[in-house]
């Protein structure tokens, strides 16, 4: 099963030390150019955001996650991409995740800053 994290999906192993790649070793995953983006642009930030999204882009880049060019931003792209490939999301994100509910696509989130939940 195919699944895209968002950004603050891969920011979680360094904001809360969760190893979000164990729990989604039987996926095909995947993140968007645009949450990339994203990353490169918070990494430039001191602090724990910063360092978050510098941790995050190394371990893309490690974990060997395929990124996938899209011309949408934010949400928007996520959203469209997933009804459009029917597949699973992995995300923190309120608004996103009520968006992805009203289109039955599988969700995944962090849950007591601990664990992955299906929902």
């Amino acid at each position: 099963m195919k699944i895209i994290l968002d950004t603050n999906f891969l920011m979680v192993p360094n904001q809360f030390g969760v190893d979000i790649f164990e729990f989604l070793k039987d996926y095909e995953i995947f993140t968007l150019s645009s949450c990339i983006d994203e990353l490169k642009k918070l990494a430039k930030n001191k602090g724990k955001n910063g360092m978050a999204a510098k941790v995050a882009l190394k371990l893309i880049k490690d974990k060997k996650v395929r990124i996938v060019s899209t011309r949408e931003k934010g949400d928007r792209a996520i959203l469209n991409y997933a009804i459009l490939d029917r597949c699973s999301v992995g995300t923190n994100d309120k608004e996103l995740i009520a968006k992805l509910r009203k289109q039955s696509i599988k969700i995944l989130r962090l849950r007591q800053k601990k664990y992955i939940e299906e929902i």
